[in-house]
């Protein structure tokens, strides 16, 4: 399901958005599309961050302290 458009408005220096509209221009985007583009991205690392934070967590209850503890971990299947 859709949602209809809303607008959002809010303050940046100058830099920035003179760099924002030259992204767009050159991109033929507009402003509103590589919005999204970057909301979409920092949502996306946001999650894989939540993540990377549990699989720590359940590598520490495992007793597993480096990237090669892991690896011997899975190699041997106990992650099945």
């Amino acid at each position: 399901m859709k949602t209809a458009p809303a607008t959002i408005s809010f303050s940046v220096d100058t830099a920035l958005k003179d760099d924002l509209d030259k992204i767009a221009a050159e991109e033929g985007r507009s402003k509103s599309d590589l919005f999204r583009e970057m909301y979409n991205s920092y949502m996306f690392k946001r999650a894989l961050r939540r993540v990377q934070d549990q699989g720590v967590l359940v590598a520490t209850r495992l007793g597993l302290q480096t990237d090669e503890d892991v690896y011997r971990y899975l190699d041997k299947g106990g992650a099945a």
